[in-house]
């Protein structure tokens, strides 16, 4: 079964300034991915798509794993993640003359992940009639039947669904929000120019330990004081296997 992992890490961000560069603990976002990557064994090519120097220059320190320059036109704020992994697709099969059925797509913006989860995504994906396999957590707080749409005059009505008064949480049906930190993509989607497909399947993350996606200031230091808080309580297993590399 042939399986690719893609790390897209472009140079420029708009929330956080190179945002991929950025270091939690002791490693970057994008390093924080690779590590995942590489801790899985049954991927077969691993590639860190970026158009920047400094990234490529980092990670294939570790190993050949940025063996080109994503070109300018899909590294701008424009371009989609789908023509990134077109690209980095179509590069890894020409290279390596054959196709590769499965697309692991990891995020460096979410930095708490382990190689278990990409295992688990992966184990979804081969066992079933999928187009795709998202990871997830509770959105708690955040359910939609609590959000609202605002009109020019402050009145409110319910955005997807309305909120039955005195409604408690602990009543409120489970919902899910992607989390971004494992996405497993089919070659038959990608050839289609669609990422998800009309038969995604997902899987539950701890939401105290999987929730935190970096998209702004803000969620750097709060990543940081997860990050500290963990090593504090000697709990870093929970959210990070650094691999021994050479």
């Amino acid at each position: 079964m042939s399986i690719i992992c893609i790390i897209p890490a472009r140079g420029g961000s708009k929330g956080v300034k190179n945002k991929n560069l950025i270091k939690i603990g002791d490693f970057t976002l994008v390093e924080r991915a690779l590590f995942t990557a590489i801790g899985v064994s049954r991927l077969e090519r691993i590639i860190v798509s970026s158009d920047s120097d400094e990234i490529i220059k980092l990670v294939n320190q570790y190993g050949e794993y940025a063996p080109f320059k994503r070109p300018p036109e899909l590294a701008t704020d424009e371009a989609g993640s789908l023509g990134v992994i077109q690209h980095a697709l179509k590069w890894a099969e020409s290279e390596d003359d054959k196709k590769y059925k499965y697309i692991v797509l990891l995020e460096p913006p979410c930095p708490f992940r382990l190689p278990e989860h990409v295992i688990q995504g992966l184990e979804i994906a081969v066992g079933n009639d999928v187009t795709s396999v998202m990871s997830l957590v509770e959105v708690g707080d955040h359910h939609p039947i609590r959000m609202k749409r605002m009109d020019n005059n402050g009145a409110l009505t319910g955005f997807v669904m309305e909120e039955p008064d005195g409604l408690r949480r602990q009543d409120q049906e489970p919902a899910y929000i992607r989390n971004c930190a494992v996405s497993v993509l089919t070659r038959k989607n990608m050839k289609s120019n669609v990422l998800w497909g009309d038969k995604p399947f997902g899987f539950e993350m701890d939401n105290n330990l999987y929730s935190i996606n970096i998209d702004n200031p803000l969620d750097v230091l709060t990543s940081n004081i997860f990050y500290n808080e963990m090593k504090l309580t000697q709990r870093l297993d929970k959210i990070e296997q650094i691999p021994y590399i050479n």
